[in-house]
């Protein structure tokens, strides 16, 4: 009878089982059951007929392998050219009023008009010079000079002497090379040279206190080397001025018996002139 039993139950329990792995597919149990008789061992389960078996249940199949996400490599962040800032628009010229060959300048440098001789090394060789205000007194005198380097020239003046007030008459040479510092008819210059004078006035001599006087001509003369020092200002236009002053050594001249100057005269000249 027991075995009959385990038997019927063998069916159920399978049954159970193939329930059970449907509803857990991935995960299979297997129940074995052992019925213990006391007394003899327990009988092997027949096999069930073919015909009465349940029916076969296919395994779940496995799950896919899920291959693991590779990151993409990630590319620097481009940077965009930066654009140029624009240029800045040019100045506005600034209005013209004249035409610049009616404008005083150097190289586009504004000079006070007159003045660009003053900035510049090329300048004009001679120079004529004399002093319309000695003429008014009776010296006439002209003096010419030709530059021998920029700072060098070499001066020959002559005088005629008529003074006015005096009643003296007589004539001056002078031979010079005035040394300019600056540029040649420009500026500070120290002027050796020599000279010649000679002159003659009216004298009396007057005996006894009748003031019966007896005219005569007074003669003198001096030669010697001088020194002058002066200042020379040129213009643009070639138009000069120049003025100077100095002392001299009386080496040959000849004098009265009441001249007692120590052997030194002194010397000067005041000129306008123009350079060409």
């Amino acid at each position: 009878m027991h075995r009959a039993a385990a038997s019927l139950l063998a069916p159920v329990l399978l049954a159970a089982t193939a329930a059970t792995a449907v509803a857990q597919p991935v995960t299979t149990t297997t129940t074995t059951t052992t019925t213990t008789t006391t007394g003899a061992p327990a009988a092997a389960p027949e096999a069930a007929a073919p015909d009465a078996a349940a029916p076969a249940v296919a395994p779940a199949p496995a799950p896919a392998p899920v291959a693991a996400p590779v990151a993409a490599p990630i590319a620097p962040p481009s940077v965009a050219p930066v654009a140029a800032p624009p240029a800045a628009p040019p100045p506005a010229a600034p209005p013209q009023t004249n035409d610049w060959k009616d404008v005083s300048h150097i190289n586009g440098q504004l000079v006070p008009v007159g003045q660009r001789n003053d900035y510049v090394y090329k300048f004009r060789k001679t120079n004529i010079a004399a002093n319309p205000l000695g003429w008014m007194m009776g010296f006439f005198g002209v003096s010419a000079s030709h530059a021998l380097s920029e700072h060098v020239a070499l001066r020959g003046d002559f005088t005629v002497m008529n003074e006015v007030f005096d009643e003296m008459s007589g004539f001056e040479v002078d031979i010079t090379a005035p040394i300019y510092f600056r540029r040649t008819y420009q500026g500070l210059f120290l002027e050796p040279g020599i000279m010649l004078r000679e002159w003659s006035e009216k004298s009396y001599d007057c005996y006894d206190s009748t003031y019966d006087c007896a005219e005569y001509n007074d003669t003198e003369s001096d030669f010697g080397p001088e020194v002058l020092v002066g200042w020379h200002w040129t213009w643009d236009s070639g138009l000069n001025f120049a003025i100077a002053g100095g002392l001299g050594r009386d080496l040959g001249g000849s004098k009265n018996e009441y001249d007692d100057d120590g052997g030194i005269f002194g010397n000067g000249y005041m000129r306008f002139g123009y350079a060409f």
